[in-house]
């Protein structure tokens, strides 16, 4: 299946100290890939410089498009650039993470699968390096994701995932506005449509700052979050 023309959404809140790096690896990592690609950063209403340290990317390089808007966090970010991204004719989404832990080296083996006919396809995070407990509570998160919804998602926040677009608009505009941690309901959704490819990747540890989910936030919502998921799953036809 080809790529004809792939965005990349990435949102990003207060990451002064990483984005430099990560737009550069990105950028170049897209380049060396010859396809049609758009770099689509949304600033989530950051507070301290990243927005100027977008801007000046974006004056470099054409393929950088930087929408800033106001603070609705981070999968909510994610669900407007995803719709974004169809709206401008993507044929392809990829979803990474603007804090430096999604590494552009998986990326050729991501499209690879792509290429294969396979409409979803997520990263693994196989081996990481930011703690044992962001570990355990992705494990914990692919159980209570199982439980709600019957969906084995074995990693169903990683933000490195490659989604068709006829995938995506089945998604991007149910996901309710209220919903905390979106991710996971895409990824519920993109396994019962079109069943996710998964590719072994290491997840490195964060460039710098902190994280805008914070470890135990899905427990806050915990009780919405089950009943969200148990929706979003009767809301596509097996």
């Amino acid at each position: 299946m080809n790529i004809n023309n792939l965005w990349v959404v990435m949102p990003v809140y207060n990451e002064e100290e990483a984005i430099t790096s990560v737009c550069e690896d990105w950028n170049k990592a897209l380049a060396d890939t010859k396809l049609n690609y758009t770099l689509c950063i949304l600033n989530d209403g950051s507070k301290d410089g990243t927005l100027k340290i977008l801007r000046e990317f974006e004056s470099k390089f054409p393929r950088i498009k930087i929408v800033d808007k106001p603070n609705s966090g981070h999968g909510q970010s994610c669900v407007l650039g995803y719709q974004m991204a169809l709206e401008n004719g993507a044929d392809w989404i990829l979803q990474i993470d603007s804090d430096g832990q999604c590494d552009p080296q998986y990326l050729p083996a991501v499209i690879e699968m792509a290429k294969k006919d396979f409409k979803a396809v997520y990263g693994f995070r196989k081996t990481r390096d930011d703690g044992m407990k962001r570990y355990l509570i992705s494990r914990f998160v692919t159980l209570f994701t199982f439980a709600a919804t019957g969906q084995w998602v074995k990693d169903a926040n990683v933000p490195y995932r490659l989604i068709h677009e006829s995938v995506m608009k089945q998604i991007a505009y149910k996901v309710p506005k209220d919903f905390h941690l979106a991710n996971i309901y895409v990824s519920v959704l993109s396994n019962k449509i079109a069943k996710i490819k998964w590719v072994d990747i290491h997840f490195r540890d964060r460039s710098g700052g902190s994280p805008s989910v914070k470890t135990f936030s899905f427990i806050k919502h915990g009780f919405k979050l089950f009943h969200q998921l148990k929706d979003a799953s009767n809301s596509v036809a097996k």
